[in-house]
């Protein structure tokens, strides 16, 4: 059996999440045909290193993340990294025909991004950005759901993503994300990318940006805590895409309302184990019919996975990661194309700085 080693460039709470992950693929699937083997971590402090050795039993533990690129015995390295230094890992990673998996966003901006982008489409090596919000059960079957045209024409649809943790900064914990040269940005890259992926998944491409962001709370000026941007879409839907870390009496919260001609769909991420769907079709009378929002019981109910837990088990947030990687590491070993793919960070980069153009200009930015 082949093995790959993995190398996990940063050990903060995102490389703890995704060491996690690779230790649990094989109790969920048993369609991975190689073992996975957790070689090197990279990390600053000593404490930290030592706990990376400890909780995840790597190999070596370094600070200097080019050591996991250069080692013979890694074949994957995952970048956990701050945003401004994932383009010099990526590059010296693919450079090294090594594979990669990518915490988004794929880059501090869209220069970055675009090189990156031409870079891996022209080696053979396989890359994956995480976009793990794609890899709920209800996220998944809101996606076949549209593409066999039950919603019918989308004509409008809102994205949120909502988090309270700037309400109050005098208890806020110090972050590298409050950093702008460390980000690019502030909310809109950090909770937006997401949303803007999940929109770009199931609503279609966009033609259209205009946006608005807003520092209320942060030190640094430059970095937003809000952003509300209006989209048109090349189908000539209309959206409403929300980021926000100052929704006070939230925790985690994605939502998404999709509104067509022929149906709606709605999902919160603080009720994952159900989708809502309205149909059109249903008769409404006597009283009311059988027309209504109905819940989808998708729980974990993956196509994939024989493992544990079973399908009719609620599911929480460390399960789209897993469902994430596997989806890589699937692809990987059976020469398929990782989806999301680094094309989609590239397009999430260029909607991210097309809403920076039009927040600063106060002007509709075409795409």
């Amino acid at each position: 059996m082949k093995e790959y080693g993995v190398g996990i460039a940063g050990y903060g709470f995102i490389g703890k999440v995704h060491a996690f992950a690779y230790r649990a693929i094989p109790f969920y699937y048993d369609d991975i045909p190689a073992k996975i083997k957790l070689v090197g971590v990279s990390a600053y402090s000593e404490e930290s290193k030592k706990k990376a050795i400890e909780q995840s039993n790597f190999e070596f533990a370094t600070a200097d993340f080019m050591e996991l690129v250069k080692n013979k015995d890694i074949h994957i390295i995952n970048c956990c990294l701050p945003n401004n230094l994932h383009y010099d890992i990526v590059k010296s990673a693919i450079l090294e025909g090594k594979h990669v998996y990518c915490d988004k966003p794929l880059a501090l901006n869209l220069q970055q991004a675009q090189e990156l982008t031409e870079l891996v489409e022209k080696s053979p090596v396989k890359t994956q950005i995480v976009f793990q919000l794609r890899f709920f059960p209800a996220v998944m079957r809101a996606k076949q759901l549209i593409d066999e045209g039950f919603v019918g024409k989308i004509n409008f649809f809102r994205f949120l993503y909502l988090h309270s943790s700037c309400v109050k900064q005098s208890s806020k914990a110090y972050s590298w994300k409050a950093e702008f040269e460390k980000v690019g940005g502030g909310v809109l890259v950090d909770l937006g990318s997401h949303i803007i992926d999940l929109a770009r998944h199931l609503v279609g491409e966009f033609r259209s940006v205009y946006a608005k962001t807003k520092n209320f709370t942060s030190p640094d000026k430059r970095t937003d805590d809000l952003a509300i941007i209006n989209v048109e879409t090349l189908h000539g839907a209309e959206g409403i895409l929300e980021a926000s870390k100052i929704a006070t009496g939230t925790n985690d919260e994605v939502r998404f309302e999709i509104y067509g001609s022929e149906g709606a769909l709605a999902f919160n991420s603080m009720e994952p184990n159900w989708l809502y769907a309205y149909n059109m079709r249903d008769l409404d009378t006597p009283i009311g019919g059988f027309r209504g929002f109905k819940k989808i019981e998708t729980v974990q109910r993956y196509p994939d996975a024989t493992g544990i837990p079973l399908p009719k088990f609620s599911i929480g947030w460390i399960r789209t990661h897993i469902a994430s990687l596997h989806s890589f590491l699937y692809a990987l070993t059976h020469d398929k194309i990782p989806q999301p793919s680094f094309r989609d960070g590239l397009a999430v980069q260029k909607i991210i700085d097309a809403a920076y153009n039009s927040a600063k200009n106060k002007t509709l930015e075409k795409l």
